[in-house]
């Protein structure tokens, strides 16, 4: 199977992007999922991309909050995504990531009403998506990050409502180790409708590192006839989950990583 490789930009840390970019290249993977930061040229980053040989394989967005009870915070935010999609197709990736603010974990009070503002959200945003012709990916994250689908069931429920063809979701083994009885399980419930599947250990650290049955993930994904990207998604041992910074040499550490975990994802995908 022909299959597309990526880490995420974000993780390597404080460097500037063209160091990232030779980072990567150097690990051996088609492409990266970089950062939405709408300040940025689309086409300049694309040409940066380009000179070191990788694709935009997706973009993650930054932190804003699409089911706000607050009607201007949502609105802001829905708009931000509106402009993403469109500096998404100027940069040339296939999709974007899509999900709820990282660290909100409390929604009004109401869940019912959390919800129709999610969903609303997300229809804003696929009206744009679908009239340019990128694809969504809902990122399913964790009750530590989130308070709104976590889990594949309820990502299939919010994909299901919102009733866009171009919205399918993303799951993340280590959210599903935090999240899921079953991570394999939920693959199987995504069935179709996952569109992008990043890996890290249970402790987000490389392929080893950790406790989760990765390698019967990655059969998994091969069983169902998952096509898209396997983008890798770790970052250094030490505190704060939020920040690619660490102590000591976190750079040389998480390189390693990616390139240890590169490894065996081929292995296992072509074994």
């Amino acid at each position: 199977m022909s299959r597309e490789y990526g880490l995420c930009l974000w993780t390597i840390g404080d460097c500037s992007l063209e160091e990232k970019c030779q980072i990567a290249k150097e690990i051996g993977v088609d492409g990266v999922e970089v950062e939405g930061d709408l300040s940025q040229d689309p086409l300049q980053l694309a040409l940066t991309l380009q000179s070191f040989g990788l694709k935009p394989l997706s973009v993650t967005p930054k932190n804003v909050d699409i089911s706000s009870e607050n009607d201007q915070t949502r609105a802001a935010a829905v708009e931000y995504f509106v402009q993403l999609v469109a500096w998404a197709k100027e940069l040339g990736a296939k999709r974007i990531c899509l999900h709820g603010m990282v660290g909100k974990t409390v929604g009004c009070g109401i869940v019912e009403k959390d919800w129709v503002y999610l969903i609303d959200s997300c229809r804003v945003i696929m009206n744009k998506a679908e009239q340019l012709g990128v694809d969504v990916v809902y990122e399913v994250l964790n009750r530590y990050e989130s308070h709104q689908v976590v889990t594949a069931k309820e990502a299939c429920r919010l994909v299901d409502e919102v009733g866009s063809p171009q919205l399918t979701l993303l799951l993340d083994a280590y959210h599903m180790n935090i999240e899921e009885a079953n991570p394999v399980e939920a693959i199987r419930t995504a069935g179709a409708r996952l569109g992008v599947y990043h890996i890290a250990d249970s402790n987000r650290q490389a392929i080893g590192n950790g406790h989760a049955d990765l390698r019967h993930q990655i059969i998994t994904l091969h069983e169902m006839g998952y096509s898209g990207p396997i983008i890798m998604e770790m970052t250094a041992e030490g505190p704060n989950p939020f920040t690619p910074v660490k102590e000591g040499n976190y750079v040389q550490v998480i390189s390693r990583y990616y390139q240890d975990s590169l490894r065996q994802l081929k292995e296992w995908d072509h074994g």
